[in-house]
């Protein structure tokens, strides 16, 4: 059943126990992926693969809200401390993804008829935990 994204939730912890929403967000992503490996050998009609590493991606975007101490303000932290994050991805506001990352860019930007806007890219370390509603 499809469900409505302005739903979705993203909320990020320093812990891995206290999650805060981040606020003022209108688009996100998470991306896993799988590094598949051709195992293909003579003889084969069809390639053969077996899956090697996986990896993760969580891309954010909304309005900038510098008030938002433990949503936007922790990711800023995070990242110009070189520190761990963790993050829950809650693609219909309750189920989905956690996991632990790494700030790897935090964008700000404006324009003169427009508004100031964030844009952030998290990358997964270690493995993802699914979180059920």
């Amino acid at each position: 059943m499809a469900t409505s994204g302005r739903k979705t939730v993203v909320q990020v912890s320093t812990d891995g126990t206290l999650f805060n929403t981040v606020q003022e967000l209108n688009e996100a992503a998470a991306t896993i992926e799988g590094d598949n490996q051709d195992i293909t050998h003579f003889g084969d009609d069809f390639v053969r693969r077996i899956q090697g590493l996986k990896d993760t991606s969580y891309e954010l975007s909304g309005f900038r809200n510098p008030s938002d101490i433990n949503g936007q303000e922790a990711i800023l932290d995070a990242f110009l401390n070189d520190t761990t994050l963790h993050v829950k991805f809650l693609g219909d506001g309750t189920s989905g993804f956690q996991q632990e990352v790494k700030v790897a860019s935090f964008e700000e930007s404006s324009a003169v008829d427009g508004t100031v806007e964030v844009s952030v890219e998290l990358e997964g370390t270690g493995p993802v935990t699914r979180v059920t509603g």
